[in-house]
């Protein structure tokens, strides 16, 4: 089976890592081939997001729509194709169209909300963004796969054949940490830039942790953060220390807004640092009520008091980091890794492959 694999950004973004590029390498172990057609080198995706002018912007688009119309050459000789998102950032889905003509055995992936605009993110591209994409696929597409139920429910009455695949962390790489007592206790958050709008409500809380046990702000993404009254410790998100920033906080953040795009997130970041064994603090926000039992292998925090409580009881036990540690990585070893999703996916391409 050859499988035609398009991701819609470089391999910088998790999503094309992790639901694409582990699943490829794994199939091919197995017997299979694949090729993966990216839209943009990560140099190109970092300039693009990280400084470019518009009229800079409008030549690395056009570069895309050239890459994207030579990628086609793959399509009729695959046996399933398999979308990671858009094709084209931006318009309609007119790529996808010709894609669906050539070669129908489609298989279309989400991992987030996207047909809600994304939140903290200004920009006049946003008004060339189809938010209708999802809608469209799932009507010319074979089946779907989804990251969470909450994406399942929304696909569900476009497209019944829907398989519920989240984005799985690969144990190999995600190695357990150490434990043991800290001084400072370090507070871990990484992500996207735009998303550093999510640790608002919880700015409060931090300075108090601050201020009554010395905590530091581990800060991982794009830019810098800063936050009156607290140690903030930045660092310019980079590939090759991705699991270094995971396992240098004693404690990881996800607060979320309780909006319709964020009840979409596949608490990807919540996964990954309780793979390596760092307990983690959620906003009981989509699927991150569902990865965490409350109390065992985290805590869920709803409210400004929960998060200081929660955080306090961490930050004060080392012990209880350490055991909520273990089982947190235990958690995601036997229901979020890719070894416990791989079999799930490889016998749904087949079963796309072998359609007429």
């Amino acid at each position: 089976m050859h499988i035609l694999f398009f991701g819609n950004a470089s391999t910088r973004i998790a999503a094309i890592r992790y639901r694409i590029g582990t699943f490829a390498r794994m199939l091919e172990a197995d017997g299979h081939t694949s090729t993966i057609c990216l839209p943009q080198s990560i140099p190109e995706e970092e300039h693009y997001f990280g400084g470019a002018s518009k009229l800079g912007k409008v030549w690395l688009l056009a570069k895309i729509a050239l890459r994207r119309l030579g990628q086609l050459r793959h399509v009729r000789r695959a046996d399933v194709i398999y979308f990671r998102g858009k094709l084209f950032p931006y318009g309609p889905p007119l790529l996808e169209y010709l894609v669906c003509w050539m070669n129908p055995r489609i298989i279309f992936d989400i991992d987030d909300a996207v047909w809600e605009p994304p939140a903290h993110v200004n920009s006049l591209f946003l008004w060339l963004v189809d938010f209708g994409w999802t809608r469209k696929m799932a009507r010319c597409c074979q089946h779907a796969v989804v990251g969470n139920e909450t994406l399942a429910d929304y696909v569900r009455p476009l497209n019944p054949n829907i398989t519920v695949i989240p984005t799985c962390i690969d144990m190999d790489r995600h190695q357990e940490k150490g434990y043991g007592p800290s001084n400072p206790v370090v507070l871990g958050w990484t992500g996207l830039k735009d998303n550093l709008g999510y640790l608002t409500p919880i700015e409060p809380v931090l300075r108090q942790l601050a201020q009554r046990h010395g905590v530091t702000l581990h800060i991982a993404t794009g830019r810098d953060y800063t936050l009156d009254g607290v140690v903030v410790e930045n660092a310019r998100w980079q590939l090759d220390e991705e699991i270094d920033y995971l396992q240098q906080a004693d404690i990881g953040l996800m607060p979320l807004h309780d909006t319709p795009r964020a009840r979409g997130k596949c608490a990807f970041k919540a996964l990954q640092y309780m793979a390596v064994g760092t307990p983690v603090v959620l906003s009981p926000v989509g699927m991150n009520a569902d990865v965490v039992t409350d109390g065992e292998d985290g805590f869920l925090a709803d409210s400004p008091e929960e998060w200081e409580e929660k955080l306090t009881r961490l930050v004060t036990n080392a012990d209880l980091r350490e055991r909520m540690g273990r089982a947190a990585r235990k958690t995601v070893e036997t229901r979020y890794s890719h070894t416990v999703y791989y079999p799930v996916l490889k016998a749904l391409l087949m079963k796309v492959a072998n359609q007429p």
